[in-house]
């Protein structure tokens, strides 16, 4: 963002910079679990922030690990106050806040020494270098929470980085009834009424029934000819949801053929 007289880029506020340097690390989903965790320092306040670190958000639950037990007896009292925070500024995204005693770690500053994860912290700082100078250190915090998040090999359903597969919000995922519900819609070439990474898992569930089904039927119409129509009807199913990936080549050929 320049300043106008074509002279060098203006620092640009935290309200600005955030949102565009999360979306930067991935998609909206991810990078609102992102604002979510870098948020709490701001949500629960500056002594208590010292004391304090948003760690983990799966399945509407924020895990936030605090640095002594007195420290954490201390925060459920205030747990609902700091959800109804939450709920002004992410509306349905934590339901509920867990903390954990551990050891919290120190924000990522300039000139550390050895960090945890130095080629993340760099990356950090690369990002928050548009923000005003004040609040580097808020964009960069923001920026390195979601970085830790990003660790793995994508997961096959949401290719969000994850040491586990699928992820543990996939997993969750694939457990739901609504979802389950919405991935029968979607065999059915209907809307799933989802959105996000459970649509997502209910494509993938879709893909996954539709190829079992056509791989059930395939040996029982290569037999009996009466069967092929309902073949074709999974393949065409198959092929709406998923234009861009091929049949398996055995249904495709027996297709071919015709009746």
């Amino acid at each position: 963002m320049l300043d106008g007289r074509g002279g060098s880029p203006v620092p640009r506020r935290l309200k600005e910079v955030l949102p565009e340097t999360l979306r930067r690390l991935g998609g909206e989903e991810r990078w609102r679990r992102g604002a979510v965790l870098a948020a709490w320092k701001e949500v629960v306040g500056r002594e208590l922030a010292r004391l304090t670190e948003a760690v983990a958000l799966e399945g509407g639950i924020l895990t936030v690990r605090v640095a002594d037990a007195l420290t954490a007896h201390g925060l459920t009292y205030s747990r609902l106050a700091l959800l109804r925070h939450y709920e002004e500024r992410f509306p349905g995204m934590v339901r509920e806040i867990r903390f954990v005693v551990g050891q919290v770690g120190a924000p990522p500053s300039p000139g550390s020494p050895a960090p945890e994860d130095p080629e993340g912290t760099r990356k950090a700082w690369e990002l928050a270098r548009e923000a005003l100078p004040e609040l580097r250190g808020s964009v960069a915090r923001a920026a390195l929470a979601l970085l830790r998040h990003r660790r793995g090999e994508p997961c096959p359903i949401c290719e969000s980085p994850s040491e586990a597969h699928p992820c543990p919000t996939c997993r969750r995922l694939l457990e739901s009834p609504a979802v389950r519900k919405g991935a029968e819609r979607l065999k059915r070439g209907r809307a799933a009424g989802l959105e996000g990474e459970a649509l997502l898992v209910a494509r993938h569930l879709a893909r996954q029934s539709l190829l079992a089904e056509m791989a059930e039927l395939f040996p029982q119409a290569l037999r009996e000819e009466g069967l092929r129509p309902l073949l074709g009807d999974l393949a065409r199913r198959f092929q709406a949801l998923f234009p861009d990936e091929p049949l398996p080549e055995a249904v495709r050929s027996l297709l071919a053929k015709g009746p």
